[in-house]
């Protein structure tokens, strides 16, 4: 199963509660009694953090198939480092390991999310939920007896706990980190290793589906972009919440892969991509009209109407203007920067509309002579990662930064 893991939005909860209220009628999940709705869950669903206490989806083939959330323990400082886990798969999809992806993936990120234990709150005459839980090492923590009353029957508590393995206490080598003397510093470092590793591990899954081929065949004919960066531009399209801002198309190669990610989402999502034009000569272009050659590259790979194509220059009032109007209310889950080497200027132009975590890729970032353009881009992003308003996941193929927002 083509499975993925994302961060929860509140357009997943009419699913989100379906999955749920289905669990009701068997007695075996949930102490709830009667279904829920939306509306009645809404606050339950805001309560959570992508970056503390996150909440996620499974999704396959663009449905919600399953989920996961953490939970505060109890409110307690002293226990923030204790999170409560609850997984849930749509019935029509249980044993096919939905569970175990969600329940693995929990486990592998807690360290960098602060938490150290992790508990669940199992019915004792719910097995299948407990071979799962033991499965992957967590211990029985506690027993009530009969606290619950499920249409008369009087059923049993099982809170079963496993203490998360303590991460990497330093950074790079030569910028140790105490976790001690700077706790401030630690968590975000820790949870950049954790998604650093995770974005090497989806590059390596990717190589064995089909979309791999695809878009090497959009590499050699229409960017000049690596293709690890396109298959990160379709991953990170596919898997945003927000609308996608590509600034500097040139002849569409990230363009398409951001529409292939878009299309195989199953949800709509807006793709606005800048492009001021102008004539040159290059092997990628067939006319040496840019514009007219990344209309008609779109046009061949049936993605025209999906973009919305803006003429002109980033910077410029008029363009700014155009691509808030086009995105209207939605914000931006993926900023892609390939014009000049005026990154921050271009990300101050937008900033507003970023929404927090942002994925972003920057090219121009690294390269061997450092010429004239890279020299200044790599300078925007290291100040703007040294502030705090940048978070960086390591730079990949030949010259292309990633990373995330975290300006907000």
């Amino acid at each position: 199963m083509n499975l993925v893991i994302r961060d929860a939005v509140e357009a997943d909860l009419p699913a989100i509660i379906e999955i749920y209220n289905a669990t009701v009628p068997t007695r075996m999940v949930t102490a709830e009694l009667e279904p829920t709705t939306v509306e009645a869950r809404l606050p339950w669903f805001r309560d959570h953090s992508p970056h503390e206490y996150p909440f996620w989806v499974a999704e396959s083939g663009g449905r919600v198939i399953g989920w996961l959330d953490f939970k505060k323990l109890l409110p307690r400082r002293a226990y923030r480092g204790t999170a409560e886990l609850s997984v849930y798969v749509d019935e029509n999809f249980r044993r096919r390991g939905v569970g175990q992806r969600l329940l693995e993936e929990a486990i592998a990120r807690a360290p960098s999310l602060g938490i150290t234990a992790l508990v669940g709150l199992i019915f004792g005459h719910n097995e299948p939920s407990l071979k799962l839980f033991q499965r992957f090492g967590f211990e029985r923590w506690g027993f009530f007896p009969a606290v619950a009353q499920l249409d008369g029957l009087k059923r049993d508590l099982v809170i079963v706990g496993l203490h998360c393995e303590k991460p990497c206490s330093h950074g790079p080598a030569d910028r140790p980190i105490s976790v001690e003397a700077t706790p401030n510093v630690y968590a975000p470092q820790a949870r950049s290793y954790s998604d650093c590793l995770h974005l090497m591990r989806t590059l390596m899954q990717y190589r064995q589906e089909p979309v791999h081929s695809a878009l090497l065949k959009i590499r050699d004919k229409y960017s000049m972009l690596h293709l690890d960066v396109l298959i990160l531009i379709y991953h990170f399209a596919k898997i945003c919440s927000g609308a996608i801002l590509e600034i500097g198309a040139f002849v569409g190669g990230a363009t398409i892969a951001a529409a292939f990610g878009v299309h195989d989402s199953d949800r709509q999502k807006k793709l606005i991509a800048i492009e001021p034009g102008g004539s040159v000569k290059h092997k990628r272009l067939g006319t040496r009209n840019i514009l007219r050659d990344l209309e008609r590259n779109l046009a061949r790979q049936r993605v025209s109407k999906m973009v919305t194509l803006i003429k002109g220059r980033s910077f410029n009032p008029e363009t700014v203007s155009a691509v808030h109007q086009a995105l209207g209310s939605d914000e931006i889950g993926l900023l892609i920067l390939d014009a000049d080497a005026g990154k921050r200027r271009d990300i101050e132009c937008y900033c507003n509309k970023l929404v927090d975590g942002c994925w972003m890729i920057i090219d121009d970032y690294c390269t061997a002579d450092s010429n004239v353009k890279s020299a200044p881009s790599r300078a925007d992003v290291d100040a703007l990662v040294a502030s705090g308003a940048l978070e960086s996941l390591g730079f990949y193929g030949w010259s292309t930064w990633v990373g995330r927002w975290r300006g907000k």
